[in-house]
């Protein structure tokens, strides 16, 4: 089985079938491994370690059971036992020392540590989505419009790690199957299959904050000419002072190097709460975002993956649609990152 760019940018939120979602078999209290998906699943179709290059049997290693998957002890499906997932002291082979609420400390992978410990689920349901579905924006009319007349467009994208694209599996550093895209490249490849000579500049870098983003887009952009700009910082701003006027300078800034552009604002998925010390303020940011777009008027739009990400975890665990375990998406919300763009930009 091969990634396949169509079906991974099948919105979650419409169809009959969902490809390739992510569950991290955890043990957490030595009972039966019962774990729910985003819907209630019918049949399941396929499952796979997150290569997708190994399946894995119905019977022998996993089965349907009230519209959740129950792993089977005994199987081939590795399971990471409670005592892997919170650990009695210092992770000793990662360069963060990543303290779990409650005491202790949490297991924390970057690369594939912990995707290559998840599986991926393919399965046909019959219920319809009950959560939050993005809408189409109603300005970006000249992002719009370029697209639509198939005529060259270029998209520069701005941000942290996420949007530099750890711990994709297609990500520079990484790279190991199914080679996904980083959400960045996935919508800018979507663009262009749509018939338009589409540019791609990505200039994120893990670790930063919007400050941080104010003070570099000049130096980082001041030679470039784009079309739209997508800025998704956010993870790392835990306070919330600041964030607004620094996300108007890129703004401000950006417009100095090109005028006719247009943007997009990423508000960010939220970190895992079991991380002590990551999840702050971050679930305010959505908010100003908006407030910021009504200030522009057309020339805005929010991206709400805030209110995607809340209505995910509403349906499933944190740590199925991790990359690292504190804050980095895997393949698959890296996936829901590019669905939740390209419908805000209308094209899903």
């Amino acid at each position: 089985m091969k990634y396949d760019s169509k079906k991974a940018m099948s919105p979650v939120w419409s169809g009959n079938t969902v490809y390739n979602e992510t569950v991290w078999p955890v043990d957490l209290d030595g009972g039966e491994l019962l774990i729910p998906l985003l819907y209630r699943a019918k049949r399941i179709l396929s499952v796979t370690d997150t290569s997708l290059q190994n399946e894995y049997a119905e019977g022998a290693d996993y089965e349907l059971c009230d519209g959740k998957i129950l792993i089977k002890r005994g199987g081939r499906i590795d399971i990471t036992p409670r005592n892997e997932f919170f650990l009695d002291r210092i992770q000793e082979d990662s360069p963060f020392k990543i303290a779990a609420e409650g005491g202790g400390w949490l297991f924390f992978g970057e690369g594939d540590r912990i995707t290559k410990r998840q599986i991926a689920v393919t399965y046909e349901h019959e219920d319809e989505w009950d959560g939050f579905v993005p809408s189409p924006a109603r300005g970006l009319t000249r992002t719009r419009g370029l697209i639509a007349a198939k005529a060259p467009v270029s998209v520069a994208f701005f941000g942290d790690s996420i949007t530099y694209g750890c711990n994709s599996s297609g990500m520079k550093d990484i790279m190991v199957p199914p080679y996904a895209p980083i959400f960045p490249r996935a919508v800018a490849d979507f663009i262009a299959g749509t018939g338009c000579e589409t540019g791609y500049i990505n200039r994120a870098v893990g670790g930063m904050d919007s400050r941080w983003g104010a003070e570099n887009m000049t130096p980082l952009f001041g030679g470039d000419k784009f079309d739209l700009m997508v800025i998704a910082f956010g993870m790392n701003d835990g306070a919330i002072e600041g964030f607004e006027e620094n996300i108007v300078k890129m703004i401000e800034d950006a417009l100095i190097i090109n005028p006719d552009a247009e943007f997009l604002l990423v508000s960010t998925t939220l970190p895992h709460k079991l991380a002590a010390g990551f999840y702050r303020q971050q679930y305010i940011q959505q908010g100003v975002l908006e407030r910021i777009c009504g200030r522009y008027g057309g020339k805005t739009a929010l991206v709400p993956m805030t209110d995607v990400h809340l209505s995910l975890l509403r349906k499933k665990r944190f740590f199925d649609m991790t990359g690292n375990n504190v804050n980095h998406p895997n393949d698959f919300l890296s996936a829901i990152y590019a669905q939740t763009i390209l419908r805000v930009l209308g094209l899903i």
